[in-house]
């Protein structure tokens, strides 16, 4: 038992959901934020790769690092999973999403679009077409709804 009169395992799941939540609160706000190829400035321009960076880094989720150069078509032309094996050196890989996981989308030959579930199957991210953070159902959108994706788990690093 700790000090508050729960166990361990009790005490890592509530601060887990405070976590989760703060990701979420961070999230929402950085809806309405233009679309911009490789930019991190809330309010002013992102890409679905640096929303996630400022998003969890914000919530002490991971330390904020700057992402390798990367063109705006790089899912058109590579085969190097590099986007999802960013994710992969801070999250998990879940079968099902829960509030504040990672969702990545595979978009041409790779993994290249990710969003943050806020409440599986709505998620926030930043698309390029629609060009600004915004809420999505998933099932709604035209081509989420059968593009491959995977989900990871920022509080499970138990790879």
């Amino acid at each position: 038992m700790t000090d508050g009169g729960y166990t361990t395992e009790q005490a890592w799941a509530i601060q887990e959901g405070y976590a989760r939540d703060r990701v979420v609160e961070e999230a929402l706000t950085w809806e309405g934020t233009p679309y911009h190829h490789a930019a991190s400035i809330k309010g002013a321009g992102v890409d679905c790769g640096t929303f996630l960076i400022e998003v969890y880094s914000a919530a002490g989720v991971i330390k904020k690092f700057k992402p390798r150069q990367y063109s705006r078509q790089f899912h058109l032309h590579r085969d190097e999973e590099w986007y999802k094996a960013y994710v992969e050196e801070w999250a998990s890989p879940v079968d099902t999403p829960q509030r504040g996981d990672v969702v990545l989308f595979k978009v041409g030959r790779l993994y290249s679009h990710g969003a943050i579930c806020i409440e599986w199957p709505l998620i926030i991210h930043a698309p390029a077409r629609e060009g600004a953070v915004q809420r999505d159902d998933v099932t709604t959108v035209g081509w989420m709804q059968d593009a491959p994706r995977l989900f990871y788990d920022p509080w499970r690093r138990d790879q």
